[in-house]
């Protein structure tokens, strides 16, 4: 068997487009591939997160309820890559273990097929992953698909699918001028250090326990944070108050389609300790990390929000100039 036949997959779906070919993950080699893959998929979708090969490295050194040898499919035609999928299950809070089915596909592949045939691919995964899961959980499938993605969203309703709940993609540009927030009396910012990043990363959960589709932290997926390539402590705002942590944005900048420089800020995570809530904490430090994005040359800033978020959170965002750009449905289907 040559490398190009090795760990081949035959998929009955699939369409009949000449070269075309499934096959399993082959080593590290893979991940330019995948990388390559991946931001193509999220540009057609006017995503503007990019992926890089040093951050698949660190997510297929810490795999959290997948293993990458087998719950990975790679789709080329003629030898080159064109579509990524994987599936990993959670447990929720609320008792339910969605097994999610990614996919990528490059832009000029899309709506020939390969969609449903990648996605029943992963589907049998997912069963092979319940068969050995969490006894007693509610298992079932779930995707999350951008409204942009037409073909994949018609795919998931003709298998029965169905959307159940929405979250949007925000954006605002940093030109102009900004709004003006302080933090509330007796609070303080300080950099965070090595030591605190575990207070930080429980303070974070502790604020999102009670959101929809919660899952409990691992200590996999602890050390896969504190990995990631594109951590940079230098960009978070931790509010204080004395030796206790008040609130936090941790915020990330993200490069170009090449990498060669930065063009975008996101406030991946941004959240209020219950005791400090109410008092404008939280809108001091997203209009802080406006400001911190701006003075680091950025020209963008961006977040994601849970469309039915109790908080408060959308109308948070809107008030200092976000503004949808993307709307994304996660869908669901009981296994």
């Amino acid at each position: 068997m040559s490398d190009l036949t090795a760990g081949l997959i035959v998929l009955p779906e699939a369409p009949a487009i000449p070269g075309l070919a499934f096959r399993h993950f082959r080593g590290a080699a893979d991940w330019p591939g995948i990388a390559a893959v991946m931001n193509a998929s999220f540009a057609a979708d006017r995503d503007s997160e990019r992926i890089t090969a040093e951050w698949l490295a660190n997510i297929y050194a810490h795999p959290v309820n997948w293993e990458p040898q087998q719950d990975t499919l790679f789709v080329q035609v003629e030898g080159t890559l064109i579509g990524y999928a994987n599936t990993e299950w959670r447990e929720e809070d609320e008792g339910g273990c969605p097994h999610f089915i990614h996919l990528h596909l490059v832009p000029e592949w899309r709506g020939q097929g390969l969609e449903l045939a990648m996605h029943r691919r992963m589907e049998c995964r997912a069963r092979v992953a319940a068969a050995t899961g969490p006894n007693g959980a509610h298992h079932l499938f779930a995707s999350m698909v951008p409204e942009t993605w037409h073909a994949r969203a018609e795919m998931l309703l003709s298998q029965g699918y169905a959307p159940v709940r929405y979250f949007f993609e925000m954006q605002r540009p940093l030109d102009g001028d900004l709004p003006a927030a302080s933090l509330p009396a007796g609070l303080v910012l300080r950099p965070p250090l090595p030591e605190h990043y575990r207070a930080i990363w429980e303070a974070d959960e502790e604020c999102f326990r009670n959101q929809w589709g919660h899952v409990a932290p691992s200590e996999e997926s602890y050390r896969a944070w504190v990995a990631e390539p594109e951590l940079d402590p230098s960009l978070w705002l931790v509010a204080w108050d004395g030796d206790q942590i008040a609130g936090a944005a941790i915020n990330v900048v993200h490069k170009s389609d090449h990498g060669e420089r930065d063009t975008w800020g996101e406030t991946d995570d941004l959240f209020v300790r219950r005791p400090w809530r109410q008092r404008g904490l939280g809108r001091a430090l997203l209009v802080g990390s406006l400001h911190l994005f701006r003075a680091r040359g950025l020209t963008t800033a961006g977040l994601g929000v849970d469309a039915e978020n109790v908080s408060g959170a959308l109308r948070l965002y809107e008030s200092v100039g976000f503004r949808l750009y993307q709307r994304v449905a996660s869908y669901r289907k009981p296994m």
